[in-house]
């Protein structure tokens, strides 16, 4: 059934859903390759000044994220994500006048919380717009190839304009980037108006009910550490190549392609048979397995020849990719069959605090098992994301076929890494 569901069409709706889902990713693509010579040349704001207000920003939509969830929930995942792409466009309009170190910082960290929110709420969406099981998953598979290639064109069209350095070129970026945001509000309007509604509400009680729910707390953490996968193609890679004078610096730009192509040619084929919960558990575990072997892959490439080391660096970076394309999948299927249809909404909220959370831990352990330990540390990493993959298998499966285990209380399953988030 999963597998036939998986092939045919989706709705219309869906079809509007996810030409809005590329819009906003060519028009991010556009601007997050001049984003920081924007902010440092058009607004004349110092490095240390954009790092403070870029940090402030991430720890306010960290925040903001699960209250965000909680509104959707109340006024509906369509409305709600209308609001955010219509914030997002105003504040990018206001954005050049954004001159001085307090003005950018409200700008930046509103524009960060209506950022971080659209994910979730995309999810929610199709959620609503897709029949539930694999077509759900299969539609977040087709949206992440489109949003990948998105963003690398729109990071193309920004790569030519940048070779004109002019304050015309930054204000046409921006701009753009908020008109994207305004046809793909005008396409989520588009959609059936009984699509995303919202609901009843409901007490405070049940709308924080996963903050007590174990299991998919639990499932959140792990998904997190699997997660890695971002950080050793962003940073762990890099730095590993900037570490090895006989790996050609090119190698890092080669890796961030390879990524983006096999995602984009390959991601709704992960996404086959993945449906439930325990479905999404055994992904995630061949992800930790697929990332295990790419940090192997890794661990052996200073000690080859420089054609040798790249080959086997870009060999690693496919693992890399597979393993993040199968992460993605199981993220989905498990927050969507875990997810209560009432409280859908703040329930992928949470989930996404995860991701925020990597993007906080995640650089300081990469570098400091690449940095400080070399190829050991690849190697550390690679059991810890095992670990993690085989675990969320076991916690996936429904609690009939799970073997019984004694109740952990909810302050260690969150520990010092969770923290409690696109």
């Amino acid at each position: 059934m999963s597998e036939r569901a998986s092939r045919e069409r989706l709705p219309r709706t869906a079809l509007a859903l996810l030409t809005a889902v590329f819009v906003d990713a060519l028009g991010s693509g556009l601007y997050m390759a001049v984003s920081v010579v924007f902010l440092t040349r058009y607004l004349d704001l110092g490095s240390g000044e954009v790092g403070a207000g870029l940090a402030v920003a991430g720890a306010v939509s960290f925040a903001m994220l699960v209250p965000t969830g909680i509104w959707a929930d109340r006024i509906g995942p369509r409305r709600m994500l209308i609001a955010t792409h219509l914030t997002r466009a105003a504040l990018l309009a206001v954005y050049p006048f954004a001159s001085g170190f307090v003005p950018f910082l409200l700008v930046v960290s509103v524009l960060a919380v209506a950022d971080r929110a659209a994910s979730p709420l995309v999810q929610g969406l199709f959620g609503d717009v897709v029949p539930a099981g694999a077509q759900r998953v299969r539609a977040m598979g087709q949206a992440r190839s489109l949003q990948n290639l998105g963003l690398a064109l729109g990071g193309l069209a920004a790569g030519g304009a940048l070779l004109s350095d002019s304050d015309a070129v930054y204000l046409t970026v921006v701009y753009g980037n908020a008109l994207s945001f305004v046809f793909a509000a005008v396409l989520v309007v588009r959609l059936r108006a009984g699509h995303g509604g919202g609901g009843r509400p409901l007490p405070w009680r049940r709308r924080l009910a996963v903050f007590r729910d174990r299991r998919f707390t639990l499932l959140t953490v792990l998904n997190s550490v699997v997660s890695l996968h971002v950080t050793v193609l962003t940073v762990g890679v890099p730095l590993w190549v900037l570490a090895h004078d006989d790996l050609p610096r090119a190698v890092i730009a080669w890796t961030l392609v390879l990524n983006t192509v096999v995602v984009v040619l390959f991601q709704v084929r992960a996404t086959r048979g993945v449906e439930t919960a325990a479905d999404g558990g055994r992904a995630l575990r061949l992800s930790g397995l697929l990332l295990a072997l790419c940090c192997c892959a890794l661990s052996a490439t200073g000690a080859l020849p420089t054609a040798a080391a790249v080959a086997l660096l870009l060999g690693a970076v496919a693992f890399q990719a597979f393993a993040e394309m199968h992460q993605q999948a199981g993220a989905w299927a498990i927050s969507y069959d875990l997810a209560p249809e009432d409280r859908r909404q703040v329930y992928l909220a949470f989930f996404g605090l995860g991701n925020a959370a990597r993007n906080t831990y995640g650089p300081l352990v990469v570098t400091f098992l690449v940095v400080q330990r070399g190829a050991v540390g690849w190697l550390l990493l690679g059991a810890l994301v095992l670990c993690a993959g085989v675990w969320t298998a076991r916690v996936g499966r429904p609690a009939a076929d799970a073997p019984a285990e004694p109740a952990v209380p909810l302050t260690d399953l969150q520990g010092g890494t969770h923290g409690s988030h696109p």
